[in-house]
């Protein structure tokens, strides 16, 4: 492999009268290539031993590229969508199509969805749809004092990530029944048509539901639901007080400053709704992994 990147950092630190400030900012980039990897086919994705799939190197791939279809959209009606295949033959990746159903672009034109020999040569209609390495992380420290009051802020992000995420978190109703689907409010946002008991919802963002192994079809890694996991999070703000040395010296101390600081206090993302995007990850599906924390804390910092 051959990783490439750059660094920049910048730092200032004035005082204007009794007002000091400082302002740091760091940006960092960097990529990996696969120069040179035993897969003479250039095969795209297999399955693993738990019968997920799972990407496989090649001679040019960027670590974190992402193959996926293209997606046109939601089919609003069973007329839409059989005037759709009438072009577009998605047989192979699914059946029983209908309104409520997603409509994939026939990218080679060979007027069928497929993954062709599943090859970098022959991707069927696939093609390389984002990246999920985090490109252009970002920190900045802000912070200032006066009169013995203190303020220090720390931002942290990520400028540029795309992330797939897959199973019940994200999509709610999965393949796996009722007993492996969840519900959150988040994914109520899903297709209903005209006479549907909870109202009709044609512009929803999630396909009509399939509690069978039918929903795999509308699950496809796909441009549609590709998420963007770039961030600005406030990592850590700090406010203190250091009390007057006059104070201080009379009790045999030197410096005694009280502080308040919280940690991961708000987050600036959007990725959707309850995923984090530092914490999309788990072994047991996308999401399901322990989020962090927000903590808030006060003190008092004691100098002999």
């Amino acid at each position: 492999m051959q990783s490439n990147g750059w660094e920049l950092a910048l730092t200032w630190n004035d005082q204007v009268g009794k007002v000091g400030y400082a302002i740091g900012f760091t940006l960092v980039d960097a990529r990996t290539k696969i120069t040179k990897y035993p897969n003479d086919a250039q095969i795209i994705d297999r399955k693993n031993s738990d019968g997920n799939m799972e990407y496989v190197p090649y001679n040019g791939r960027y670590m974190g590229d992402i193959w996926g279809f293209e997606t046109i959209g939601i089919a609003k009606t069973d007329e839409e969508m059989q005037a759709h295949l009438a072009t577009t033959d998605q047989s192979q990746i699914g059946s029983k199509w209908g309104a409520g159903d997603i409509m994939y672009r026939d990218i080679n034109g060979d007027g069928k969805i497929t993954t062709g020999s599943n090859t970098v040569g022959d991707p069927g209609d696939r093609k390389i749809i984002g990246n999920e390495t985090p490109r252009y992380q970002v920190g900045i420290t802000l912070g200032t004092d006066w009169n013995g009051f203190d303020f220090r802020a720390f931002f942290q992000g990520v400028c540029k990530r795309d992330i797939w995420l897959d199973g019940n978190f994200f999509w709610g109703v999965v393949d796996g029944g009722i007993w492996q689907s969840i519900g959150y409010k988040e994914h109520f946002d899903y297709f209903r048509a005209e006479g549907d008991d909870m109202g009709a919802n044609l512009n929803a963002y999630f396909p009509k539901p399939h509690f069978d192994a039918n929903a795999e079809k509308n699950h496809k890694t796909q441009s549609g639901y590709l998420q963007s996991a770039a961030y600005l999070r406030l990592k850590n703000l700090q406010i203190g007080y250091t009390l007057p040395n006059q104070l201080t010296s009379k009790i045999g101390l030197s410096k005694v400053r009280v502080f308040f600081s919280g940690d991961n206090l708000f987050t600036i993302s959007s990725i959707f709704g309850i995923f984090d995007p530092e914490a999309v990850g788990g072994a047991w599906g996308a999401g399901k992994i322990y989020p962090l924390s927000r903590t808030l804390s006060c003190g008092v910092n004691v100098s002999f």
